[in-house]
């Protein structure tokens, strides 16, 4: 029984293993490869690569091309964009988010680049300190309207603001939301110069947000800290929470230079 189990767990690994080497092939290859140059490739029988790519284009590992050739499919991506978050939602950063909503007394947001997106990628709150409703990890819609998403748009030049807003739109979310491009342009001029962004009642009636860039060594804007309030709120604490955020926002950019 003893030997039966093992050779099992020895073909295991074995698949295991090819599996991640076919990944990796289809990986380097610019083009995609043909189940045959997978086999050759890997010195499989064409039975034997059928059936490990088979597996992979069931979980989207791989995808099919109309010229028979196989590509990296959706599922890595979302591994990629998994490794890229772990990257930046550190212990260290998320206990400095979580300093953020004690001190503000706020719910605290992270935002990162997840391709052309802005993505929402961690949260610190807390039963007395809610997020917003809608925000959850991987909200990625209305950056038009989230101070979040302006400062990260402002990230980009006018160019690559109207290439962003041609891709995902500007919809009016509330009545205050701002979906003209030119003042919309306008207002990131103003968060390129103040280095802050802030919108008040453009998302969500009676709530306001206020957000400041991270930023890698270089000094490229690489994610965003905010903090949300209510409206009324926000406009009596304006000058503490914009000295929180910014802080925070520091103190994460310093965590990822470490």
């Amino acid at each position: 029984m003893a030997g039966a189990l093992e050779a099992r767990d020895g073909a295991g690994i074995r698949s295991a293993d090819r599996v991640l080497r076919i990944l990796d092939e289809v990986g380097e290859s610019a083009d995609g490869l043909s189940a045959a140059e997978l086999a050759a490739r890997l010195g499989l029988s064409p039975a034997t690569a059928y059936r490990l790519i088979a597996t992979c284009v069931a979980h989207d590992y791989l995808a099919r091309g109309d010229d028979a050739r196989y590509m990296l499919g959706r599922a890595v991506e979302g591994l990629g964009r998994a490794v890229r978050a772990q990257l930046v939602v550190t212990p260290a950063v998320r206990g400095i988010l979580s300093d953020m909503r004690d001190t503000a007394r706020a719910p605290a947001y992270l935002t990162v680049f997840r391709g052309d997106d802005i993505a929402v990628a961690h949260i610190a709150d807390s039963p007395a300190h809610p997020r917003i409703g809608q925000l959850h990890v991987g909200f990625a819609e209305a950056a038009h309207v989230t101070a979040f998403g302006k400062l990260m748009l402002a990230a980009r030049d006018d160019d690559g603001v109207r290439r962003y807003l041609a891709k995902h739109g500007a919809r009016s979310i509330s009545p205050r939301s701002v979906t003209n491009e030119r003042t919309l342009l306008d207002q990131l001029d103003d968060v390129r110069a103040l280095q802050v962004a802030v919108e008040v009642e453009e998302y969500m009636p009676k709530l306001a947000c206020i957000a400041a860039p991270v930023r890698a060594r270089s000094g490229r804007t690489v994610g965003a800290v905010s903090l949300s309030t209510t409206a009324d709120e926000f406009a009596s604490r304006a000058h503490e929470l914009e000295r929180i955020v910014r802080r925070g926002a520091w103190h994460v950019s310093s965590s990822l230079h470490a």
